[in-house]
């Protein structure tokens, strides 16, 4: 039996004495290469090992967490919850996971290649991205980590997990008259990262940047978003009104929308853990049974998104991070989608500005989110391309785009072919109508 197992087991003994009692423990191994001023400044490797308890007496709880460093470290994390249980105030009774068999087969979330990564593998890939960008690289980072993860319940839920984690974010900078920028990101769980187009596109924001004007006047005209931005906009106005603990408390605008249309025909989107992503999982952080559902199906709302909190759990109470593998379980869960797929249309990105008649394609907003409650927006587009007659004409910056994202599912206009992991979201290229830009 490995310490991880042995520490679980020993904090759920300890709480035996209380109504409902859970323990949660993660060990992790992480392995980072830094580029800063466009030289490799750094590699290290950090090891985490820890561990949270929660409990329940009736409607008061308690929790805590603690690093494991020792043979005492359980018998603290338990006490430390025990000292917050007795001042917690009343409130609703309180029921963790209930146990269950598993829907779903193995995702594949594992690539033994980061298991053996050496610093000599990542010193290799960011010395790549350095060759491969052509331009001023001010700062980047690749993470990969390792994670195991044990789950135990006084309910009998008793489940591990282990997943790999490949991160990456970087940034571009190109250095002329007028300075330009450009940052890109990956999320993935195995070593493939696509080093040399990362650093072509970052070239090619960096030059495209360095020559945008600022945008004169007001236009209503159709929003082109890529993938690495959609996929937060989506996130803070969809993710939100489909998350239960929202939905609970009343927070979203799709709380009484089951069954309803709250998007284009064209639109559907699918919570699927059955594929690699870094979230993916055969049981959620707190010991859920996951699967695959629909949310939307064409334009429909099916379901919500819910963890044990919420009630009627689907597979969504999530500790872990899809971009940090440090500090998970010093985490509460909390509603995430695990891989929330929007299904992508048959169209490139070049065939989408042919067929604009005038319209912007946003290379990057300064900030990419969305009002979770009411989906409105007004973003600084630091990168956009203006499209006139299915061409683009023009590069321009520091403009504000102003829109709402739940009126923007319901006006899609094309939806492209190039479906990419962004966190915990997958989404293709999409146009939307009715976006409002303003210059100065």
């Amino acid at each position: 039996m490995s310490d991880l197992e042995v520490n679980v087991e020993s904090a759920l003994r300890a709480l035996e004495g209380y109504g409902q009692a859970e323990a949660y423990g993660l060990e992790s191994v992480i392995h980072t290469v830094y580029v800063d001023g466009t030289r490799i400044s750094n590699i290290e490797t950090k090891r985490e090992s820890g561990l949270m308890v929660r409990m329940a007496d009736g409607g008061r709880q308690g929790k805590s967490s603690v690093t494991i460093g020792g043979d005492s470290s359980v018998k603290e994390c338990v006490r430390m919850a025990e000292a917050v249980i007795r001042h917690s105030p009343e409130g609703p009774a309180v029921r963790y996971a209930e146990p269950g068999s598993a829907r779903i087969s193995d995702p594949g979330v594992w690539d033994g290649r980061v298991e053996d990564v050496t610093p000599d593998v990542l010193r290799e890939m960011a010395q790549r991205l350095i060759d491969s960008c052509g331009v001023d690289i001010p700062r980047a980072q690749i993470r990969v980590s390792t994670n195991v993860s044990r789950v135990m319940n006084s309910n009998g839920v008793d489940v591990g997990h282990r997943s790999t984690l490949v991160y990456g974010h970087f940034t571009s900078m190109f250095r002329g008259e007028q300075p330009g920028e450009g940052v890109e990101t990956f999320h993935g769980t195995h070593l493939d990262i696509p080093i040399e187009d990362i650093g072509a596109s970052l070239a090619r924001q960096a030059r495209d940047s360095a020559s945008a004007k600022g945008f004169e006047g007001h236009e209503s005209l159709s929003m082109i978003l890529p993938p690495g931005q959609l996929g937060d906009m989506l996130m803070s106005s969809v993710g939100a009104a489909v998350n239960g603990e929202n939905v609970k408390y009343g927070r979203s605008l799709w709380k009484d929308s089951v069954g309803q249309e709250v998007a284009s025909d064209c639109v559907s989107m699918t919570d699927d853990p059955t594929v690699p992503a870094p979230l993916s999982c055969v049981f959620d952080d707190e010991g859920t049974p996951a699967c695959r559902k629909p949310v939307i199906e064409g334009g429909v709302l099916r379901t919500f998104l819910r963890d044990s909190f919420c009630g009627d759990s689907t597979g969504n109470g999530m500790r872990r991070s899809s971009v940090e593998a440090m500090g998970a379980y010093e985490r509460t869960p909390i509603v995430k989608p695990l891989n929330l797929v929007v299904s992508p249309g048959n169209l490139t990105r070049e065939r989408m500005i042919e067929q604009t008649d005038r319209g912007i394609l946003v290379e990057r907003f300064a900030n990419p989110e969305a009002d979770e409650l009411s989906g409105r927006f007004g973003l600084n587009v630091r990168c956009g391309y203006l499209i006139r007659n299915g061409e683009v004409v023009g590069v321009v910056n520091n403009s504000l785009l102003m829109g709402n994202m739940f009126d923007a599912i319901r006006s899609v206009e094309m939806i492209g072919s190039d479906l990419t992991q962004t966190g915990v979201i997958s989404t293709p290229t999409m146009s939307f109508s009715g976006a409002e830009l303003v210059g100065n």
